[in-house]
């Protein structure tokens, strides 16, 4: 006989790490409910991540949280500094410094070039310690949350109504059911959920180990004889984060797959990372072993279509270039308000079919490009195991090393750098994007972000005439027709045919303002919840009638695509499964790639 549920709601988010939280705190932005089930009775201690990036702080100030998370986070006159160097004690050397601009100075950067090209938000240093707490803290303050921790999701039951996930108390052992119309998987790299719905995953771990050593020091006479960093990159493969600018610090040091980790002693590897110096430390935090893994989802939905997957559950990463989170957090955005849109009526079933469609193919590009960043510190490795030279020692031949080192790192900066892969990925074959007559697909490069309202394109940000009012500030909850022309008939339409579907649509009437209207490209601009174009204009076209708008606003809310549509598409990305910009790879390539990467 089956037991009957303990709990119902409409969604269940499993996974208490920052995606699951934010998912959680979307779904509720967005007026839904849902319980959330995390097996910690507490917050991680691991420092998995330490930086949340421009585009993802941007999708926070969406929710409103932005400001409040820098209140967390390291001040915002530090840099971003990376450095490469031999070691930290007196016979070490900086090789090579990327510098890179603090908060303030970005900040200062978007306001007075206003150009398209930045966010609206510059990116926040903040280490997942302190991070998760504080989301934590806002679930739990949430009245449409139910937060429970210490209750381990053991497997879901999906049928075609309905979502049954089996739940176990840790504290007491009792196990109970919870029933759901959907359930959301935040659960991590050994995903219950994923495993539960028989989804599979492309790719593997990496060819060596890492220890963790996390730890207190207030050595900064030490720590920072050259300089402040926020990252050092040792020429003996360790690497270092400066988690908060006074007294926390993280260092990743290899060790091979068959190190017996109980004789080392995370003291004295620290030291021997940074050259032997006698660094004072005053407390060790956490320490353990990891092994990087660059892996992907085959699918971000299930065969019946009620459980939905997100963060490190589709998709794994190395550190290289700060991705795994932020994908994970554009993950949980998407998610969240698709899906409170679906339940609340106004979005038809393709919006829960384009999740996967968009989200899948920024995994992976991701994925490939950690790949390409760490292949940059592994050549400074083996460009040192090659040439047979210790680059610490004081020769004519380890000084020439030391200059093709900083010339490679000089030329290969895209880790810090990397704009494009930040703010440019785009959704042109999304089946809730309509793309216009005139569009000419434009050059993708990982580097730059050049702005573009081409639909499917993350609007830019630019401050109005009054140097103070940003056109992304003015974005409603939901939808937003930005209406540039002298008229705001214009968008009446689209204002009566929205009401008349129950389509939440804010209008925004800028007539006069030239410079956003030149960034902008067109007279009218549909915006989702999520700053993505899903409509514009055609160049110097009439306004749409209103059967064309009642289209339009059909198709953007994944009402509009039909069963024939659907099945193309579909196909069309079935072998999509890498991705460098807007170049597709077959299987067979990606796994090669990938499996080159791991050897």
């Amino acid at each position: 006989m089956a037991q009957t549920p303990k709990m119902e709601t409409t969604v269940v988010v499993v996974g208490g790490g920052p995606v699951g939280l934010l998912t959680s705190l979307q779904l509720a932005h967005h007026g839904t409910k849902n319980i959330l089930l995390e097996r910690n009775l507490e917050t991680t201690k691991w420092p998995k991540m330490d930086l949340t990036n421009g585009r993802s702080m941007e999708l926070l100030r969406r929710m409103g949280l932005a400001a409040d998370l820098r209140k967390h986070g390291v001040p915002g006159n530090f840099s971003f500094d990376v450095i490469c160097s031999t070691g930290l004690d007196e016979g070490g050397e900086l090789i090579h410094r990327w510098e890179i601009p603090c908060p303030d100075e970005v900040r200062k950067s978007i306001q007075e070039k206003n150009d398209g090209t930045w966010p609206r938000e510059a990116g926040q240093r903040i280490s997942q310690v302190i991070l998760e707490p504080w989301l934590r803290s806002l679930c739990d303050a949430n009245p449409l949350i139910q937060t429970h921790y210490g209750h381990k999701v053991e497997s879901v039951k999906e049928e075609s109504d309905s979502v049954t996930t089996c739940v176990t108390d840790v504290k007491t052992g009792e196990a109970y059911n919870v029933k759901s119309q959907y359930v959301v998987g935040c659960d991590g790299a050994g995903s219950r959920v994923r495993r539960s719905v028989g989804i599979k995953l492309t790719g593997g771990p990496g060819p060596m180990g890492m220890l963790l050593v996390h730890f207190k020091s207030r050595d900064t006479t030490r720590l920072h004889v050259q300089g402040q960093w926020w990252h050092i990159f040792f020429t003996n493969g360790a690497i270092s984060i400066s988690q908060d600018e006074v007294d926390t610090w993280t260092f990743h040091i290899p060790i091979s797959l068959d190190t017996d980790v109980s004789q080392i002693d995370p003291v004295e590897a620290v030291r021997n990372a940074i050259g032997g110096a006698p660094l004072e430390i005053d407390e060790v935090l956490v320490s353990s072993t990891w092994r990087g893994t660059l892996a992907v989802a085959d699918k971000y939905r299930s065969a019946k279509g009620r459980v939905f997957l997100a963060g490190d559950s589709v998709h794994q990463n190395i550190p290289t270039g700060g991705y795994g989170m932020n994908t994970g957090l554009g993950d949980a955005f998407d998610i969240g308000w698709k899906l409170a849109a679906f339940l609340q009526g106004w979005c038809g079933e393709a919006i829960l079919d384009s999740y996967e469609l968009e989200r899948r193919p920024v995994a992976l590009r991701n994925v490939e490009r950690s790949g390409v960043h760490m292949k940059v510190h592994l050549t400074v490795v083996e460009m040192i195991k090659q040439s047979n030279i210790d680059p610490r020692t004081n020769t004519k031949e380890a000084e020439e090393l030391k200059l093709r080192i900083s010339e490679h790192y000089k030329l290969n900066d895209g880790e810090n750098r990397d704009r494009g892969i930040e703010m440019d990925y785009r959704f042109p074959d999304s089946p809730v994007v309509i793309p216009s007559p005139s569009d000419v697909p434009r050059r993708w490069s990982p580097r730059e972000y050049v702005p573009s309202t081409v639909p499917g394109s993350r609007a830019p940000h630019v401050f109005l005439q009054d140097g103070r009012t940003s056109i992304f500030d003015l974005y409603g909850p939901e939808y937003t027709i930005v209406n540039f022309t002298p008229n705001k008939s214009a968008t009446e339409e689209f204002q009566r045919l929205a009401i008349e579907a129950g389509i939440p649509l804010t209008e925004v009437h800028v007539p006069n303002e030239k410079h956003a209207r030149k960034l902008w490209e067109r007279d009218l601009v549909m915006v989702r919840p999520d700053g993505f174009v899903c409509w514009r204009s055609d160049r110097d076209a009439s306004p749409p009638k209103s059967d064309e708008i009642a289209s339009i606003l059909r198709t953007v809310t994944g009402k509009g695509w039909t069963d024939a549509t659907k099945t193309s598409t579909l196909q069309q990305r079935e072998k999509f499964t890498s991705t460098i910009g807007n170049v597709d790879m077959n299987q067979a390539d990606a796994i090669q790639m990938l499996g080159e990467f791991q050897k």
